[in-house]
């Protein structure tokens, strides 16, 4: 049974409560971070928690009184799980109200914080890759809003693994915007490393950032514009980003063999460059 935190106090999970009022539930109104440990250490928190303080304001959803112990509450989670290495989930909603569009809830904010061991570097899709398939993107358009409104994500993940693929990548007019749930990166012959530039297409990912960094760092020329549908046939790489996949390889979209089907040189090279980064940063 596992330890979370709901609203200024640690709780046995089967002893949380939230009222069935909370706009979260009755609007989908909430937005949440996922920050990653390793040996006990987060990664890139204060990114995260940045970010996590824009999109609250974006959403104009009130900071929990809990704000400034945010770091302490992620480690003593941790702890209390006997988890090194894992990751913590932060959830805010504006809390609890009458079902009202516009009303404002009187309350704190509901403040929901739960930790859970993953071994991120033994994860079938960073060893071996992962087939993804391409859906057109029809969400709204606030995509830089990390919001728990995720019903599209569910469903095209949902979609993949029913096509016996691991995943799906969202195009527009453009190009490609994102994965379900990543960032998308492809190399191409030459040895460019692309990458969809931020806007409000899609999430500003703290690993997609860090990795941009190691990418320059090794000297790589990066290239911030749209991916469009047709380079995958001639791609040398492709992989997505996030803080649960770390690296991913792409082997395959939409059944279009990437090179020779294997995780590439410069996908392995950073994969090696962000696990040296998160073990001894």
């Amino acid at each position: 049974m596992s330890i979370i935190f709901l609203n200024g106090h640690y709780v046995h999970e089967k002893d949380a409560r939230i009222s069935p009022f909370d706009r979260g539930f009755t609007f989908g109104e909430g937005i949440y971070e996922v920050c990653i440990a390793i040996n006990g250490k987060f990664v890139d928190a204060l990114e995260h928690l940045a970010r996590l303080e824009r999109s609250l304001k974006e959403c104009g959803i009130d900071t929990p009184p809990e704000r400034d112990e945010l770091s302490n509450i992620m480690s003593e989670l941790l702890q209390k799980n006997d988890i090194t290495t894992g990751l913590v989930y932060l959830q805010i909603t504006p809390g609890a109200s009458p079902r009202n569009f516009t009303i404002r809830p009187e309350g704190r904010p509901t403040l929901l914080m739960l930790a859970q061991g993953v071994d991120f570097k033994r994860s079938p899709a960073f060893l071996d890759g992962i087939h993804v398939q391409m859906r057109q993107d029809i969400r709204w358009l606030r995509r830089d809003i990390k919001t728990t409104m995720l019903m599209p994500q569910v469903m095209a993940k949902r979609d993949a693994l029913s096509n016996g693929v691991s995943d799906t990548l969202y195009y527009d007019e453009y190009g490609i915007t994102e994965g379900a749930s990543s960032n998308v990166f492809l190399v191409d012959a030459n040895g460019t490393l692309i990458t969809r530039a931020l806007s409000n297409h899609l999430l500003a990912g703290c690993t997609r950032a860090r990795i941009l960094d190691l990418a320059q760092n090794i000297g790589l020329t990066v290239e911030d514009r749209p991916i469009q549908l047709t380079e995958f046939v001639t791609a040398a790489e492709c992989f997505v980003t996030s803080a649960t996949y770390l690296i991913a390889p792409i082997l395959t979209v939409d059944g279009v063999i990437i090179k020779d089907g294997k995780a590439g040189p410069i996908t392995r090279l950073l994969q090696n460059k962000y696990c040296d980064y998160i073990e001894y940063n």
